[in-house]
């Protein structure tokens, strides 16, 4: 049984996805953008916005969060939506939960600006992180890495970069319900479908084509299923039992495991598609993003 909140969310869920359906096969990414994000933007919201080595950037800080304990957080939207705007409501709660200072930004989006643009965005961010913290210039105690959906794969991704370029790498990641093989090969493509209120295959299709035209889809830092994950932090991976996107996180955290990884499976066999976003109204969210600020403190506050 679900709550009755988390019923409503579904129930706005279902309109929004009939409106992305609307298109048909014939995707229209402007209109995509407008309706791409489930929880709208509030102009009342603001946060200084600054240039972190060339990409659009923001600090989210709780009252209590810690500004040498720092994440980069990496919004989601299948590489072709989303925005500092769509993802600061949603940074504010992380950052409560798990008493880090968020590093928010606004990577180049596809099909305008393909693979590996967002992926060196992250990096970017990520090592300006390093040497910069919401009070000026310093070093951090503690850093991760963390993103839901499409950024959730780019989290895994910036993650084998770094371990290959032999740069420092996060105390820790988190994952929710990552976009991590853009093969579109997992079986829950096919045994979640009819499921999944969020997510169906043929956007899926556009959104990978948008992001990597002309490239092997294997590409690890592309969809890092197929990577080698041998020396990867701990990593905690979230994810809903409807989702077509299922077997991203539990191939991926098998294989990491495999390779001597420690990592969290957190599988809610009820839950949809990035339902963490409605936190705190539904309850379901709300433990969800509990859960996270558990790991976060676990990993990162020794």
């Amino acid at each position: 049984m679900i709550s009755k909140e988390c019923q409503e969310a579904l129930d706005y869920i279902e309109k929004w996805s009939a409106d992305i359906r609307a298109f048909g096969d014939d995707f229209d990414v402007t209109s995509t953008r407008i309706t791409g994000s489930l929880i709208p933007s509030d102009p009342s919201d603001e946060a200084e916005i600054f240039d972190a080595n060339g990409v659009p950037a923001a600090w989210i800080c709780d009252k209590n969060a810690d500004p040498d304990f720092r994440m980069l957080y990496l919004h989601g939207g299948g590489y072709i939506t989303g925005d500092l705007s769509t993802t600061r409501p949603f940074a504010r709660l992380i950052s409560k939960m798990t008493g880090c200072a968020l590093l928010i930004i606004e990577y180049r989006l596809s099909p305008e600006n393909p693979f590996p643009c967002a992926l060196d965005d992250s990096l970017g961010a990520y090592e300006w992180m390093l040497k910069n913290g919401p009070d000026g210039a310093s070093s951090p105690r503690r850093k991760l890495i963390a993103g839901d959906s499409a950024g959730g794969g780019l989290s895994l991704a910036t993650m084998l970069k770094l371990r290959d370029s032999g740069m420092e790498l996060p105390d820790c990641a988190v994952t929710l319900s990552a976009f991590a093989d853009l093969t579109l090969s997992g079986e829950s493509m096919k045994t979640r479908a009819d499921l999944d209120p969020v997510l169906y295959e043929k956007f899926l299709q556009y959104c990978s084509l948008s992001y990597a035209p002309d490239q092997d889809k294997k590409n690890p830092y592309i969809s890092p299923v197929f990577a080698d994950m041998t020396g990867l932090p701990p990593v905690f991976m979230q994810v809903g039992g409807r989702e077509i996107l299922l077997d991203d996180t539990i191939r991926f955290a098998e294989s990491a495991r495999a390779a001597g990884v420690d990592v969290t499976l957190d599988a809610w066999p009820e839950m949809f598609h990035s339902w963490q976003l409605h936190a705190p109204q539904v309850p379901e969210s709300q433990e969800a993003l509990e859960r996270v600020g558990a790991f976060v403190r676990k990993h990162c506050t020794r």
